[in-house]
């Protein structure tokens, strides 16, 4: 891998060119936070929802789907492909209630939605935990996909300092771009690292040892390929795979997939022009992450398993890279080196701005009670920038070994988090002391079935969920509530259906009921539709490689689930206005 060809150092460097290019087009315009974390409220649908998938196209994520594919084969994938419920959800119950808030970061809807003191300290505690804590640990692992990538392309170079520089480059464009000039790059980013993708599956699969698909199928194990889990070794067992598509996707909280929508989709959101934009381009966002992108890093992966039968566990990310040493054309390195260059800077910008935004105006900005200027607060997040980027490199370097391990571990830590999080918008007895027993509840549940009594994943989510969704429930009839005239207001300013908040009324007969349009029953049914669409044409794509006698029912699914779609975006679109 040290013989670099012309055209490897050509696709490897031109699209830099790019990139500065985009960064001193769309750089951020002045030194306001506003612009800084949010672009002003200016991203149009496209840019905003391919900003969300650049992030979520991580150097890492080829190599934990690999990970995936050589223990589970192709159903393991519902690992993440669950996801796309909570996605769905986000995008046709919250995506607008988001935009009405006008928060400037999802942290900052604590003090829109809750009261007292107690909503500041869950403001600011989670700001702490969130962005820097789990930041840190999701920068960690994704350094840690870097340290795995370098020595393929450069074996002789000290794989540490390269990750150095490309650190000190990443926080640099992002003190540079803001989240405006960083969603712009993305765009570039996305598509770079889509197309070298899909690429690079395409030579995969004509190397003479594969010969094609095909022969790919008949060279793997059969449960490699089986699109569903059947119980069977080698394949996701199916009470994992029920347990994922009913309780993970609302109960887990997860970056890119929080329960009701937040993180850096939620700020991606909030920087979109108006509430369509903020509806479609989410839309995009879980179409294009989950059946636009995956089938690339399938095909590699499971080329890789004929290739490197071997690997360990701990080594078998590497899979995905190794295929490269296999008789790739010339250009093929170079351009694969720039698509997770690409993927890599993308997601690093990304949560090196988010992870300051939260810990600029939810944490260090409320502590000076607005004293400051917005200047002194974008230079106060380039200092935050750079120590998360420090301290996430000794994290890749010594604190993780798979990169699969650390998604595991985020969602069971998380799972009583997140069933509170789509509660909090539509019953009214929710208040932020709800919020900060389900931060207290989720470790210690997760800590006693999955450590004390030795539940295995997911049942440890599947017993943390329920028994957290139970005494959260019943806690908000015994905790004090928020007062009431915090609950109008945010009642007035992001209008949820008014099905869910006749009990506040009721109580509070003094304030005026205003029936605002419910989109309920729409709602549900572009979210059905929806996972009909993206399921429908992952499985009709699996047909088409491998079991043609079946695309009749994924062609099915997949264009009812289009005809859906077009009807539920435009019946809420119509219907927009109260």
């Amino acid at each position: 891998m040290n013989s670099f060809h012309i055209l490897d150092y050509l696709f490897f460097l031109f699209p830099f060119f790019i990139i500065f290019f985009i960064l001193y087009r769309f750089r951020a315009k002045n030194n306001s936070t506003k612009e800084y974390f949010q672009a002003e409220g200016s991203l149009n649908w496209f840019v905003a929802g391919t900003a969300m998938v650049a992030t979520t196209f991580a150097a890492d994520t080829p190599l934990a789907v690999t990970e995936i594919i050589r223990t589970q084969g192709i159903s393991g994938n519902w690992i993440w492909w669950y996801m796309a419920v909570g996605g769905f959800v986000t995008v046709f119950f919250f995506s607008k209630l988001w935009k009405r808030s006008g928060a400037s970061t999802d942290l900052e809807l604590i003090q829109i939605r809750y009261s007292g003191k107690e909503a500041e300290f869950l403001r600011g505690f989670k700001a702490f935990v969130i962005g820097l804590l789990l930041n840190l640990v999701i920068l960690g692992w994704v350094n840690l996909a870097m340290l795995k990538i370098i020595p393929v392309f450069f074996p002789s170079i000290n794989s540490s300092l390269v990750l150095v520089f490309l650190l000190l480059f990443g926080v640099i464009y992002t003190a540079i771009a803001g989240l405006r000039g960083i969603s712009y790059i993305d765009v570039f980013q996305f598509f770079l690292a889509w197309i070298g993708c899909i690429l690079f599956a395409y030579f995969a699969l004509q190397l003479p040892t594969i010969g094609g698909l095909e022969n790919l199928k008949s060279l793997l194990p059969k449960d490699k390929i089986l699109f569903f889990p059947n119980g069977d070794h080698g394949s996701l067992p199916w009470d994992h795979f029920l347990i994922l598509l009913t309780v993970l996707w609302w109960s887990s909280w997860y970056p890119g997939s929080e329960p009701g929508g937040g993180g850096y989709i939620a700020q991606r959101i909030l920087a979109t022009k108006n509430e369509s934009a903020a509806l479609k381009g989410s839309l995009w966002f879980v179409i294009a992450h989950y059946f636009v992108r995956p089938w690339p890093w399938i095909l590699v992966a499971l080329v890789s398993i004929v290739l490197y039968p071997n690997l360990s566990e701990i080594e078998s990310g590497k899979g995905f890279l190794m295929v490269l040493q296999e008789g790739m054309p010339n250009g093929m390195k170079g351009l694969m080196l720039s698509a997770f260059l690409a993927a890599y800077l993308s997601t690093l910008a990304t949560h090196l701005n988010w992870g300051a935004s939260y810990l600029v105006n939810d944490l260090w900005k409320p502590f000076t009670n607005g004293k400051k200027s917005d200047s002194y607060f974008v230079k106060v997040s380039y200092l935050i920038q750079l120590l998360t980027a420090i301290f996430s490199f000794f994290l890749a370097v010594y604190g993780m070994d798979t990169i699969k391990g650390a998604w595991v571990f985020l969602l069971e830590a998380s799972s009583g988090i997140g069933f509170v999080l789509i509660v909090r918008w539509y019953f009214w007895r929710v208040s932020a002391w709800t919020e900060i027993l389900a931060l207290i509840l989720s470790p210690i549940f997760y800590i006693v079935y999955s450590h004390i009594l030795h539940f295995p994943f997911p049942y440890s989510i599947l017993y943390t969920s329920i028994s957290s969704a139970i005494i959260l429930l019943l806690s908000t009839y015994v905790l004090p509530h928020t007062k009431k005239e915090i609950l109008y207001s945010f009642y007035e300013t992001t209008k949820p259906p008014y099905f869910f908040w006749r009990g506040f009324f009721s109580e509070n007969p003094e304030y005026k009921q205003n029936f605002y349009p419910n989109h309920m029953i729409v709602s549900l049914i572009g979210t059905l539709f929806g996972l009909s669409f993206v399921f429908g044409g992952l499985y009709t794509i699996q047909c088409f490689f491998w079991n043609e006698g079946e695309i009749k029912f994924g062609i099915l699914f997949f264009l009812l689930g289009l005809l859906g779609l077009i009807f539920s975006v435009q019946k809420i679109q119509s219907k927009s206005k109260p």
